[in-house]
């Protein structure tokens, strides 16, 4: 479009609205106490969120039961254009959410449309708009790579929403009805310590992402593929996964993992009911896994990771205070970790109440 597609998205917009499209069904995904919508014809993001929350769209009779709702509707306009449609139960500034979502993601702002549309653009190219945002539409130019972009603000779309929810970047998993959360920076052991746990059979939560109820302090689901890097694994992880046929991801670091679904590799884990009990911190990789009781308090608050949604529309101090309070309900640990057998050994006796956690240090 001559002149920049942008100054034209009005125009995307009015075409592709209210269009339905023949043999694209619809698809719902659960994340904690809120569902989204699906209702795409674009087929990468659509097999993107296949690849990626399978696990999430087996919601069955649930699906009636998750009180918040978000639909994305997606429609191409043209080879080079689409255009997609929010609709939820709150109005949203959509270009200032996404500036909030992607601090540090290289994306700045890009040239301005009319009629109060806004573009998101890469640092390395800013007068080359990947979206154009206006209130709860928007319009993706199809030849970048906008999926991720788009799906990951449509998922925070429904987490906004959920005001009594934290979200945090962190494991979860259920112990005989106790839910333990394991935080930790990428590469700490979450996932490799979330897997042992899962392939014992007790409940898998989500490796990535976590979400706890403030007021009752329930573990919610949000499962995701799970993304496995290659090092030390459990062995009952690596003989389910020489079980099963799993896809590979490549990163743009040129690294590979694994990506499986956890309800393919370890059908047993479930996602009972649990309430959070206690909170693992990691600290170091280690030859035997030690933990160590500590009380948390403000100055350990850096070394959580809430998802930004979480801190959408309400003050830093009153979001500072859920944590804090949350945290001193249950029992913190450091770990350290070890072997992935041990380390499960040592998680497992914590979540049983032992007193006896491995920590030899005077």
């Amino acid at each position: 479009m001559q002149g920049g597609w942008w100054l034209k998205a009005d125009e995307v917009v009015a075409q592709c609205a209210g269009r339905r499209e023949a043999g694209v069904p619809a698809r719902r995904y659960r994340f904690a106490e809120g569902q989204l919508l699906l209702d795409c014809d674009d087929e990468p993001l659509a097999r993107r969120f296949d690849d990626l929350y399978a696990d999430a769209s087996n919601l069955g009779a649930a699906a009636r039961e998750v009180p918040v709702q978000v639909e994305c509707i997606v429609r191409a306009h043209d080879p080079t254009l689409a255009a997609v449609f929010f609709r939820d139960p709150q109005p949203l500034d959509g270009f200032a959410f996404c500036r909030h979502l992607f601090p540090n993601r290289g994306f700045v702002e890009g040239p301005a449309g009319p009629g109060g549309w806004r573009t998101i653009s890469l640092r390395q190219s800013p007068g080359d708009p990947q979206i154009a945002l206006c209130a709860d539409l928007a319009v993706v130019d199809r030849r970048q790579a906008w999926q991720p972009f788009i799906g990951n603000y449509a998922i925070n779309r429904v987490l906004r929403l959920q005001r009594e929810v934290l979200f945090f970047h962190a494991a979860s998993i259920g112990i005989a009805g106790r839910g333990v959360l394991i935080v930790g920076p990428r590469g700490s052991g979450k996932t490799t310590s979330a897997l042992a746990l899962a392939a014992r059979g007790h409940d898998f939560f989500g490796d990535e992402l976590a979400a706890v109820r403030c007021t009752s302090k329930a573990l919610l689901p949000f499962r995701r593929a799970v993304s496995i890097r290659a090092g030390p694994r459990a062995q009952r992880v690596e003989d389910c996964l020489a079980r099963i046929k799993c896809a590979l991801e490549r990163f743009p670091d040129g690294a590979e993992r694994t990506l499986v679904d956890i309800g393919r590799l370890f059908p047993k884990a479930g996602v009972s009911p649990t309430t959070l009990c206690c909170v693992l911190f990691l600290r170091q990789f280690a030859k035997q896994p030690v933990a160590q009781r500590f009380t948390f308090g403000l100055e350990h608050f850096p070394m959580l990771t809430p998802l930004a949604c979480s801190m959408w529309g309400v003050a830093a101090g009153v979001r500072i205070m859920d944590v804090s309070r949350l945290l001193r309900q249950v029992e913190c640990y450091w770990l350290d970790v070890g072997d992935p057998d041990e380390t499960a050994d040592l998680v497992e006796r914590i979540a049983h109440g032992a007193t006896d956690t491995g920590d030899r240090r005077p």
